[in-house]
């Protein structure tokens, strides 16, 4: 089946990386009806940039973004399609067939949705190299998680959910159909994505990962930088799943020795990753990045969110 694609980017001074990721869209072999990008006023040119470029651009006000809200808007402004294609500003499909390699798996019978394969930027740090490829959103086999009953599903601690929902709209595809049924992302200020492979996943749907679909992707955190968005991790983890990521000090011990050790095999493996990037600094941003999950971890538990109402794959064949 030939899809035909919408891609959605929600951008905020989008740089260089965003003329990166605009100019491999250019290139793309899938059929894309439209690019939408919600700009949350530029100061940059991003907007001017994605117009060049073809893109419906929507801008928006600094303080309505919301990492749910604003992608369902981008994408509810596509021109009609069967596949969307979020991406965030500073992804980079990698080669012509990235796209269409991301959306072949919607194919198959009962798979929502797709994540890409990420890789590091080449000019990335150590770190960011160890990062990314440490992720279950960098691995070069295909995957596929789901379906499952729900009396198993029923079952599962939140650590099983976490460790489930994996979806991450750095770079994913989900079909138009289902993504209108369950009404788009919830509107929420983290986590958009895990939250929809969690409505997913309780409908009977199926998660892929297409490692044929390369995009590059990573951040070049500090100390600083890592603390808030790892803190922002385990609060959200936290209120809507129940789950403390580090409940403990010696959690957090055991994880910052857990991650400086990976990161060690991982850069003796790949001696050409192992530049910008001290041990010292290492150490020091893998200790800020459990402090903070320690940080996030503290205050009220939540529990699982109820799942919104979707139809099974079943259910919409009909």
């Amino acid at each position: 089946m030939t899809r035909t694609l919408g891609v959605v980017i929600p951008t905020l001074d989008g740089g260089e990386r965003f003329a990166k990721c605009m100019r491999s869209l250019a290139t793309q072999r899938a059929s894309i009806a439209g690019v939408v990008v919600v700009d949350s006023q530029s100061r940059d040119g991003t907007a001017d940039l994605a117009r060049e470029h073809g893109a419906r651009v929507e801008v928006i006000e600094r303080t309505n973004f919301d990492h749910g809200a604003t992608r369902t808007l981008g994408a509810r402004l596509l021109p009609q399609v069967d596949t969307i294609v979020f991406l965030v500003q500073d992804a980079v499909p990698l080669g012509e067939n990235c796209l269409a390699a991301l959306a072949e798996p919607l194919d198959e019978p009962g798979v929502a949705a797709v994540t890409a394969r990420q890789v590091a930027p080449e000019d990335a740090s150590g770190l960011t190299h160890a990062t990314v490829s440490s992720s279950p959103f960098a691995s070069s086999e295909p995957r596929r998680t789901g379906p499952f009953e729900r009396e198993v599903l029923s079952a599962w601690t939140p650590n099983d959910w976490r460790a489930a929902v994996l979806l991450d709209d750095v770079a994913c595809a989900v079909r138009a159909d289902v993504f209108e049924a369950v009404g788009g992302y919830p509107a929420t200020p983290h986590g958009e994505d895990v939250l929809l492979a969690y409505d997913l996943l309780w409908a009977g749907w199926s998660i892929a990962h297409a490692p044929e679909a390369p995009v590059s992707h990573g951040h070049e955190y500090d100390a600083t930088s890592v603390y808030s968005r790892y803190r922002d991790d385990a609060i959200f983890f936290r209120e809507r799943f129940g789950l403390r990521v580090r409940p403990s000090f010696f959690s957090m011990l055991k994880g910052f020795l857990s991650e400086v050790r990976r990161d060690e095999r991982i850069l003796a493996a790949h001696p050409e990753w192992n530049v910008k990037a001290t041990h010292d600094r290492r150490s020091a941003v893998r200790w800020s990045q459990v402090r903070a999950q320690r940080a996030g971890s503290r205050g009220v538990l939540g529990s699982l969110p109820t799942p919104r109402p979707l139809p099974s794959p079943a259910e919409l064949r009909r």
